[in-house]
């Protein structure tokens, strides 16, 4: 009777660790993706961006 209490004490632990474990990684996972969601505006200057063709700049009008 003993050898079968350890086995499945032994096998309760495991599952219980496992479960931890995923649980504390989704955690984790979800305040990593909360940081980049607020900070990814940010870093938005490193970003190239499509120049607009329709505005000359306040230069190009003050010569007209």
């Amino acid at each position: 009777m003993k050898k079968e209490v350890n086995i499945i004490l032994a096998g309760s632990l495991g599952i219980i660790l496992g479960i931890g474990l995923f649980g504390l990684r989704k955690f984790l996972k979800k305040k990593s993706q909360d940081y980049d969601d607020y900070y990814a505006d940010f870093h938005r200057h490193f970003v190239k961006q499509a120049k607009d063709d329709g505005n000359d700049g306040i230069e190009f009008l003050a010569v007209q």
